[in-house]
């Protein structure tokens, strides 16, 4: 069966990030071909899945080959059209990215800095990714504002009527004072407020300046960026955060510590105490199981500073709260006692 040369039509694209691996991401393509077939125009779809090595900093943005081995986000023999979802996790990979045009599914916020080609530039080296980017997001460069246009923030603008009244006091002034030179000292001085953070600067904060603060309470994270709170606030809905992740990591950053409290710290009364109600040949599984819960809190905490509008998976809240039973049950004990 001949085919002559095809048009392809992007219509979903999904990105997903590794809960385990750093740095690891998977994309899936899906495309409306259309072309000829024994001269006859047809049309089908065509879905390709990628694996990617995103960074901001070297090494280099590069792609590599899907292990055959390893599980695949389309699975071998599927039928029907695949939809994915951002924060839906497909094995160790879950959807930080997701648009469909035929099931109306679109980006919920704007993309993280490494699938940001004006952030992260190292994308052009991927013509493929980059491309159904640019078609997904439309990404532009923000022209400068005219500078007639621009107002100074620290210069209060003055109403027609205020300015009337200032006129007409210091022609009264003028008047009363028949020259004397020593009525403006007289004059009660003006109380000055606190001049606002300037338009520039604000305008100059990005996204990846803001990620840097996540760890921190936005009050703190506020004066760090030199902004009020409201204005942060401001900024983050621009980029689609809705809340500020700071809670969030702080209780990856809590789960983190305790598994390394219990992997490395195994002269431990308590460490011990654990390891003793485990039978011995089910130790070194157990080990491996920790090892590999840590290193999954790990990736999903740097996917929740890339994309802070992400809720936390099913699997870490379950932890988080079996976490604080324990933790309960211990201080209860130790009540008692």
């Amino acid at each position: 069966m001949d085919m002559d040369a095809a048009v392809s039509t992007l219509t979903a694209l999904s990105v997903f990030a590794s809960t385990v691996e750093h740095a690891a991401f998977r994309s899936v393509h899906g495309y409306r071909v259309i072309g000829r077939k024994d001269g006859k125009w047809v049309r089908w779809e065509r879905w390709v899945e990628r694996q990617f090595v995103l960074s901001l900093s070297v090494p280099p943005c590069r792609e590599v080959a899907v292990p055959a081995v390893s599980p695949r986000i389309l699975l071998a023999g599927w039928h029907g059209r695949p939809v994915f979802h951002e924060g839906q996790a497909v094995g160790t990979w879950r959807c930080i990215v997701a648009f469909d045009s035929v099931a109306a599914v679109a980006p919920s916020s704007p993309p993280p800095p490494v699938l940001s080609p004006l952030v992260n530039p190292q994308l052009e080296c991927l013509p493929n990714l980059h491309r159904d980017l640019q078609k997904v997001f439309q990404f532009q460069k923000v022209e400068k504002v005219p500078q007639l246009v621009r107002r100074d923030a620290k210069q209060q603008p003055i109403r027609s009527g205020e300015q009337e009244k200032t006129s007409d006091e210091a022609d009264s002034s003028g008047s009363d004072s028949d020259g004397d030179p020593l009525s403006d000292k007289e004059l009660a001085p003006t109380v000055q407020k606190q001049p606002r953070a300037n338009r520039k600067h604000i305008d100059s904060i990005t996204l990846v300046e803001i990620a840097q603060y996540f760890h921190l309470p936005i009050r703190e994270a506020s004066k760090t960026l030199k902004i009020g709170v409201s204005i942060l606030k401001r900024k983050c809905r621009k980029y689609g955060i809705p809340r500020w992740p700071h809670r969030k990591i702080k209780s990856l950053e809590s789960l983190i510590n305790d598994l390394e409290y219990v992997l490395d710290d195994d002269s431990g009364e308590d460490a011990q105490q654990e390891l003793q109600k485990i039978e011995e040949e089910k130790q070194a599984a157990v080990i491996k199981a920790l090892t590999k819960r840590k290193k999954m809190l790990e990736s999903e905490k740097e996917i929740i500073q890339q994309k802070p509008a992400l809720d936390l998976m099913t699997e870490t809240k379950q932890f988080r709260e079996d976490v604080f039973k324990r933790r309960y049950r211990a201080s209860k004990s130790v009540a008692r006692e």
